[in-house]
Order: C-alpha cells, then sequence, then structure tokens
C-alpha cells in the first residue's frame, strides 16, 4: 500500500492553475486565505496547488461491511423509485474499496476529471467557445418525442405512428459522445465533491442515523462519498432529461479578478429549480460560467440559449457580488492569483 495516495483534493490542482502565475498544476503557488487556520498555518501564504484544497484521505470508504452495502442500495433503490433510469452499487466493483483508502480518488474522481482532460472543456470555456454545450442529435428527436406525446396528453393532439416514425428516423444508436451530457457530468461532481456539499451530506446521514436503530453502526465515510457519487450522476441525468441548460459565459475586462475557493461552484437561486436556477462556477481570474436552468418545454426554455457577455468597468459590481457570495459559501478556503484581491474579505470576515 506505499503508493496510496493520502492528499486526496477535493478541488482539481487543473482546475487552480489558471489562478497560478506559471499555469502549472504540479509547481505552481496561488494565494490562499483561510476563515479559520490550523497548526502553523498562516492565514494568508502563497502556496504550491499540492498543498491546498484536500485533507487527508477525503475520500476514504474503507471499512465499509456487507450490511453498509445492503442498506446503501436500499436508501438509493428508495431514493430513485419514482425515476425511469436506475442506478445501483455493484458490490463486485467494490471489492478492492473495502481496504483501499484512496479508490475513489484513483477510480472515481479521476476518471470524472478524464472526461475534461480528453475533452478539453476549460480550454475551449477560456477560449469563448460553447460550441460544445448544444443537444445532441439523439437529445433533441427524444425532447421532440417527448413533447408531441405530452401534447397528445394535455391537449388531445393525436399523434400517429407516422409522426412517430417521422421523429425517430435519424436516432443513432452508435456509440458516440454526448458532449454537453459529458460536461454535466463533469460540473456536477465538482458541485458535488466539495467540503460544504460533502458536509451537508454527513451531517444528513447522522441524522438518520439517530432516527433508526437498525443503522446506528452505518459507516458514515463510506455512504457519504458513495452518495455524493450517486447525486453528481443523478443530477447530471435529471438535468438532461428534464431541464434545457445553457451557458452564460462571462468575460472580465474589470480591474478586479475573479476569485474562487473550496466550494468553487454555487447556487445564486436557492435549492428548488423553479423558475431557474443558476449555478456559478470562475474557472480564471477573468472567465466565469453560471449553468442556467430552466424546466424542458417551459416559456423561457424557448429563448434559453448560450451566451457570452463581456463585462466592462461600469459592470465591474457583477464580479464582486459573485465573489462575495462564493466567499459566503466556502467553507474554509478562498483562492486568488494576487494577495491584493484577499485583503477586502480578509477585512470583512475580520470585522
Amino acid at each position: 500500500m506505499g503508493n496510496t495516495v493520502k492528499k486526496q483534493h477535493y478541488i482539481w490542482r487543473n482546475y487552480l492553475s489558471e489562478w497560478t502565475q506559471s499555469e502549472d498544476k504540479f509547481k505552481g503557488k496561488i494565494y490562499v486565505f483561510r476563515k479559520e487556520v490550523k497548526g502553523n498555518q498562516n492565514e494568508v501564504e502563497f502556496r504550491e496547488l499540492e498543498k491546498v484544497g484536500f485533507e487527508n484521505y477525503y475520500y476514504d470508504i474503507s471499512g465499509f461491511t456487507e450490511k453498509d452495502l445492503i442498506i446503501l442500495n436500499q436508501l438509493i433503490a428508495n431514493m430513485q423509485k419514482k425515476e425511469l433510469a436506475k442506478f445501483g452499487i455493484d458490490k463486485e466493483i467494490l471489492t478492492d474499496a473495502a481496504v483501499q483508502r484512496d479508490f475513489i480518488e484513483k477510480n472515481v474522481m479521476c476518471s470524472f476529471e478524464n472526461i475534461e482532460t480528453s475533452n478539453h472543456f476549460y480550454d475551449r470555456l477560456l477560449k469563448g467557445d460553447l460550441s460544445f454545450y448544444e443537444d445532441s442529435k439523439n437529445q433533441k428527436i427524444l425532447d421532440s418525442l417527448q413533447d408531441s406525446i405530452l401534447s397528445s396528453i394535455y391537449f388531445g393532439e393525436e399523434i400517429s405512428e407516422k409522426k412517430v416514425l417521422d421523429l425517430v428516423k435519424d436516432f443513432s444508436v452508435e456509440e458516440t459522445v454526448d458532449l454537453k451530457y459529458e460536461f454535466t457530468r463533469f460540473f456536477c461532481m465538482q458541485y458535488f465533491r466539495t467540503p460544504r456539499v460533502h458536509a451537508d451530506i454527513k451531517r444528513n446521514i447522522e441524522e438518520l442515523k439517530e432516527k433508526y436503530e437498525e443503522i446506528k453502526d452505518m459507516n458514515i465515510n463510506f455512504f457519504a462519498n458513495m452518495i455524493l457519487v450517486y447525486f453528481a450522476e443523478r443530477m447530471a441525468l435529471n438535468l438532461t432529461q428534464n431541464f434545457k441548460c445553457s451557458i452564460l459565459l462571462y468575460k472580465n475586462n474589470t480591474d478586479i479578478a475573479f476569485i474562487t475557493g473550496d466550494t468553487p461552484i454555487i447556487c445564486l437561486t436557492g435549492r428548488k429549480m423553479d423558475p431557474i436556477s443558476i449555478f456559478h462556477y470562475p474557472i480564471s481570474p477573468k472567465i466565469a460560467v453560471e449553468l442556467m436552468i430552466v424546466p424542458k418545454f417551459s416559456a423561457i426554455a424557448s429563448v434559453s440559449k448560450n451566451m457570452v457577455l463581456e463585462l466592462e468597468q461600469e459592470l465591474v459590481g457583477v464580479v464582486k457580488n459573485c465573489n462575495r457570495k462564493l466567499v459566503e459559501n466556502c467553507v474554509n478556503e478562498i483562492y486568488s492569483n494576487t494577495e491584493k484581491s484577499l485583503a477586502e474579505f480578509q477585512e470583512n470576515l475580520a470585522l
């Protein structure tokens, strides 16, 4: 077990490299402000990427029992009983996970990071290219079919066999990469792996344990990490099936840089996805994306589209507001490309 990864990052170093001077995910350094310092840390430091955004054995699920696995599958089955597409946990996949403390780190997180590495989403976004975030041909066909079925139910518009065949004639069964869906999967995992969401899941599981005597011995780390993986996959599928998603990309031309933190994706509109949800995600000091989510077939869905917005100095308030909300939502660490840009938040939190 000498090659076990002990430092397990909840913020990907490749992502944070945009805030370093060298843009090097291995040797780059970043300014970090900590709401709470530990040990010999300083409140503000200029640190190597490998020394921020991690906890020792953050994704550790080792030590789980057969009972834990049974309860987990029962819990997931209950959560998705109304879903058409269902997920489950194959215990054979987890054979090594009972003793391998970096199983999730190596087999899940690296896999999700490879989605971006293979498709270069960050590079495209940094160039202002949103062409990859369009519904695939198959998804458009499925949406048209669903729209026709709903119309026949609610408005009595008969859908003929010929119309159905015309709709699905171009549907492809060949394996192709749906770039929009893959980016959504990647995005959802970056959201659920963060300390804020991770802590919320753990707290909910603790509350569940207190209610039911038969699960009082359940392995908290096992459940929290497995549930976050499930939630990420389920949210990505739910957004694809039931919502119209688009990207608003900010090009920041102001004198205030976008900052980021240990919880870099924040929901600006609350938990209820109605009528619109907006998730803010800075990807460099000069670029941020907002994932705009509206219900499919709603009035607003017809005008939902990808957009690029140039933020000039008169719109600096947009940048400041996004930064403020991100700082409020972060658990502890806030990152920037300059020490100066952290000073304001350091002063405000000291008050």
